[in-house]
């Protein structure tokens, strides 16, 4: 108990380092974002096909979102601003939606839900950015097996209880598993994965564990992460009601 303590007070004090380098990294994502945005709106216009379309609002849809994200991470409170009943099904299903749309071939996205998790309050939008940027992680992780056509990534919830958060203890908590098929972690990284501008990849950001280990932190939850070769498995707890 003592050493789990310990680690969710180094994370929290790592998250507070981070505050201001994502604030830096936020205004350098605004302008392109608005690009983006209004290069899909142009392309909107012009093309026939209904199933392009479809695309071109995805690209408008998510621009919309990370515009929202990138407001708030600018924002002189990190504290979630758009509370609302979340329901964490219907993040998930956000979230396989837009990796299948990404990868209709060679990926598998399975779900194992217990549906009767109740909502909670929270802000929907930083939790499908927290639970999207582990499955794109996994994405990366899989091409050889996505080439492979045997690529797999899970998404399990489940209800775990009595569960010690800091300095409290919560009678129920929401576990969700992000777990996924491919080499795993490399060891060299395993223990500071959530640091910003730590990447297992080339060309990687190292940014996408360290939002969303935030975001989770914003809710009174952790991440913690299971890897071996094979099988990585990050774990979200987050305290319901």
């Amino acid at each position: 108990q003592q050493t789990r303590l310990d680690r969710e007070e180094r994370a929290h004090g790592l998250a507070q380092a981070n505050k201001e380098l994502v604030r830096n990294l936020a205004h350098e994502i605004k302008n392109p974002l608005g690009g983006i945005r209004g290069a899909a709106q142009l392309l909107a216009m012009e093309v026939t096909s209904k199933s392009l379309t479809e695309y071109t609002q995805v690209i408008i849809l998510e621009a919309d979102r990370l515009q929202a994200l990138v407001d708030r991470l600018l924002a002189p409170h990190r504290r979630p601003q758009v509370v609302a009943d979340v329901n964490i099904h219907e993040i998930c299903e956000r979230v396989r939606s837009l990796i299948m749309a990404e990868f209709p071939r060679g990926l598998r996205v399975e779900r194992d839900y217990d549906i009767s998790i109740p909502d909670f309050r929270g802000d929907r939008e930083q939790l499908i950015q927290a639970v999207l940027n582990i499955a794109h992680n996994a994405t990366q992780a899989l091409g050889p097996r996505i080439a492979a056509g045997d690529a797999q990534i899970l998404l399990r919830t489940r209800v775990a209880r009595q569960v010690t958060f800091g300095r409290q203890r919560f009678r129920l908590a929401l576990e969700l598993h992000i777990q996924d098929n491919g080499p795993g972690v490399p060891e060299a990284i395993r223990d500071v994965i959530f640091h910003p501008l730590v990447s297992g990849r080339d060309g990687g950001s190292g940014l996408g564990l360290t939002l969303a280990q935030t975001f989770v932190q914003q809710h009174q939850g952790t991440i913690e992460c299971d890897s071996l070769p094979g099988r990585t498995v990050f774990k979200l707890l987050i305290p319901l009601p």
